[in-house]
């Protein structure tokens, strides 16, 4: 993610001048502080993400990141070293995106919806694994869902056609996989329910597809619908008064059987089953968990039918063989790590799996109805595991500023602070604070290269983070720069006291909404909703984050989103835009944009970055030219990398 020696290139912009920090010499290793930070080990050793198993339970795909970013395969085998995989196209996905990447046991084919020059003009690409030839199937502006039929021949499809500020049509399509013949279902025009992002539900016989809608475009009203293919008729299955996040509402790709669907709402505030079936048009809820469930199968068992699901928090998952008859849990499995459920073959599933230092494990599980086991197929070759990881990692419950309604009392937020084995000197001892999607038990080889440098990492779930139910998550609904930065504040000051390091070695960092929230705990003007806070950061770190609301509503491909997090009220949008508080900023920003995002708009970079010249107040803003939304390819995060560490010598530690 660095480049070493690292030039001032075209968009890449300066304020003030600074030394460089120098390079090791071997073109992947950075100077800092007197130690050696080596990131070879992620991108050239080890450069693996986002693995995905087939339905077959036989292939793994996933992307090797590196001097290219390459969607990549190997078959799923116990002992199977990763490093041993093929590319399945020549295309370089640092340059453009690849979403969802599938494997179709019918063709032998791989299926992906993505953009060819980081446009997000996203359509349905497929490829023969090498053969170099990459298809192009759909021409939409935007594919949002997508999914095969069961036996893989065809895809049904969700496309936005039209986009406005105040209008958008929608339709749905199916596309057959061997004529390339693509029917047009229905669009949304004139519904209360337009459709939206999730997957789509095949009735085993054709005869209806379920989808997910927002009611009135509002993404705190999600609600599964029906279409009848026949008559194109739309029943809506959940109940459409009731809240339910857009996250926590999902359907399969299979149904359950001819008859009944399995659907997951969390209309009752965490994700639970439910069931809807055919034959009585009825609708019933299977489970009442206080923990969300992620994903669910079928599994047929001593000639009976289960449900296998899986149930997570960032703190533990757990798998469960559920008797949808008894509506019990028959036996259950726990895991410290994060568990993703791939596929059901048999009496066997097979799970890819991760933590805060475990970077890739495939477990085979065995289940019957009297326990679960896991066998470990693949993961990590050994002789990498040291490199990868420089961090002994304490969970925390940490104490914010209100009370929780369901226990009376303070309430706790989860968090994980990343502690390095080799940590920089008490006198430049440093924390850096993850703004927001933080919390999670997942490896991050960022947390990882700055605890390689020596610095703290804290990884926070403020309100608004998933993983603990639709109310916590929707905490900060319209909320946006509210008590989620209040969150944020009493977490940095709780761990910068148990740590000992001043406000001025304390930084916040992020992409995305975590870009923007960086910059406005930078900028907190000290009051939001009635209450009082304040921590002097000494520097920030925002990726491709946005500075002022309202232009990110008008100049970005999710204006919903923003609707969601901060309303539509213009004079409050205002009043939580960074950039009208930049004169408050309490420490040098380092700023990192690509020329070609459509998610957040660079002048959520670069508008920012001149407010900032104009007052000045110190800064530094990266341009990388063609990017989209983020920093991919092994060149562009060594630059970034190499900047960044310069940044902290310099504008931080002197």
């Amino acid at each position: 993610m660095k480049k070493l020696l690292y030039t001032l290139s075209l968009g890449l912009l300066i304020a003030g001048c600074s030394s460089e920090t120098k390079n090791a010499g071997n073109g992947l290793s950075i100077e800092f502080e007197g130690r050696t930070i080596d990131i070879a080990p992620y991108y050239k050793d080890f450069p693996y993400q986002y693995f995905n198993i087939s339905k077959d339970g036989k292939t793994l795909l996933f992307f090797k990141t590196g001097d290219e970013q390459k969607l990549q395969t190997i078959d799923i085998a116990p002992g199977a070293d990763i490093r041993n995989a093929s590319d399945v196209t020549d295309w370089n996905f640092a340059q453009r995106n690849c979403w969802s990447p599938t494997y179709n046991g019918f063709d032998g084919k791989v299926y992906w919806i993505g953009d060819e020059k980081n446009d997000e003009i996203i359509n349905l690409y497929r490829t023969t694994p090498g053969s170099g030839e990459v298809e192009k199937l759909t021409d939409v502006p935007y594919i949002y869902a997508w999914s095969f039929n069961p036996d893989g021949s065809k895809v049904a499809y969700v496309a936005r056609v039209q986009q406005s500020a105040d209008n958008r049509l929608d339709e749905l399509h199916i596309l057959d996989l061997q004529s390339l013949n693509d029917d047009l279902v229905c669009n949304d025009e004139g519904s209360q329910f337009p459709f939206t992002w999730g997957d789509v539900s095949w009735q085993p016989e054709g005869k209806g597809l379920l989808v997910l809608g927002l009611k009135d475009m509002d993404r705190t009203y999600t609600n599964v619908l029906y279409i009848d293919l026949a008559s194109k008729k739309t029943k809506v299955l959940t109940d459409p008064d009731k809240e339910g996040s857009l996250s926590g509402t999902m359907v399969f790709p299979e149904w359950f059987s001819a008859d009944e669907a399995i659907y997951l709402s969390d209309q009752d505030g965490y994700n639970n089953l439910y069931s809807y079936r055919l034959s009585t048009d009825k609708v019933e809820q299977l489970t009442s968990f206080t923990m969300s469930l992620d994903k669910a199968e079928s599994i047929r068992l001593e000639g009976k039918n289960y449900i296998l699901a899986l149930q997570s928090n960032p703190i533990e998952s757990k798998l469960l063989l559920f008797d949808p008859e008894k509506k019990e849990v028959v036996v259950e499995q726990s895991s410290p790590l994060a568990l993703s459920l791939g596929t059901v073959v048999g009496s066997e599933a097979y799970l890819s799996a991760a933590g805060t230092t475990t970077l890739f494990q495939i477990l085979k599980a065995k289940v019957t109805t009297s326990g679960i086991s896991f066998e470990n197929i693949m993961q990590t070759p050994d002789d990498l595991q040291a490199k990868l990881v420089h961090s002994t990692v304490e969970r925390l419950e940490i104490p914010t500023f209100d009370t929780d309604p369901a226990t009376g009392k303070q309430r706790i937020l989860h968090a994980y602070l990343f502690k390095p084995e080799n940590p920089l000197p008490a006198n430049k001892g440093m924390l850096m604070v993850e703004s927001f999607y933080g919390g999670m038990n997942s490896y991050a080889s960022d947390y990882q290269i700055y605890t390689q440098a020596g610095i703290y990492v804290l990884s926070a779930a403020p309100r608004g983070s998933a993983g603990f139910g639709r109310e916590f998550a929707a905490l900060n609904d319209k909320d946006l720069g509210g008590n989620e930065t209040i969150d944020m504040i009493y977490a940095t000051k709780y761990v910068a006291d148990k740590l000992g390091i001043p406000a001025n070695r304390v930084g916040a960092f992020g992409t995305s909404h975590g870009g923007y929230e960086t910059m406005r705990l930078l900028t907190f003007p000290g009051e939001v909703n009635g209450t009082e806070a304040s921590f002097p950061f000494g520097f920030g770190v925002a990726i491709a984050g946005f500075c002022d609301i309202r232009w990110q509503m008008f100049h970005c491909n999710i204006p919903d989103w923003i609707t969601l997090e901060a309303g539509s009220d213009s004079l409050r949008q205002a009043e939580r835009s960074p950039i009208n508080y930049a004169d408050k900023i309490t420490g040098p920003l380092l700023l990192a944009h690509g020329t070609n995002d459509h998610r957040v708009d660079p002048a959520g970079s670069t508008d920012m970055a001149n407010k900032l010249k104009e007052l000045g107040k110190p800064y530094e803003y990266m341009q990388f030219e063609g990017l989209g939304h983020g920093i991919k390819g092994a060149e562009n995060n060594l630059r970034f990398y190499t900047h960044l560490f310069d940044f902290l010598e310099n504008r931080v530690l002197k």
